[in-house]
């Protein structure tokens, strides 16, 4: 696994555009591809990240907003509790 993530990066750095005169003509457009690729499903990835997060943050505040909306009604229900 970890020799195969190696060989991905050793590819996608030597596909940089800054290494295109030091390929081979054949490999050009493979390489090319791969990086572009490579960038937009890293791009992808981020926005579908960012968009698990929100979600996940508006579940936990609503969980926390009902717990905290439990305990204010379990307090006033109290006897000895005095609303100003």
């Amino acid at each position: 696994m970890v020799r195969t993530l190696l060989a991905a990066s050793v590819i996608y750095c030597y596909a940089h555009p800054l290494f295109d005169g030091l390929r081979p003509a054949t490999l050009e457009r493979p390489l090319q591809f791969f990086y572009a690729q490579v960038n937009e499903a890293a791009s992808q990835g981020r926005e579908l990240l960012t968009r698990f997060d929100e979600s996940r943050i508006r579940a936990y505040a609503q969980t926390y907003m009902k717990r905290v909306d439990t305990q204010l009604k379990q307090a006033k229900a109290a006897p000895g509790f005095a609303i100003p």
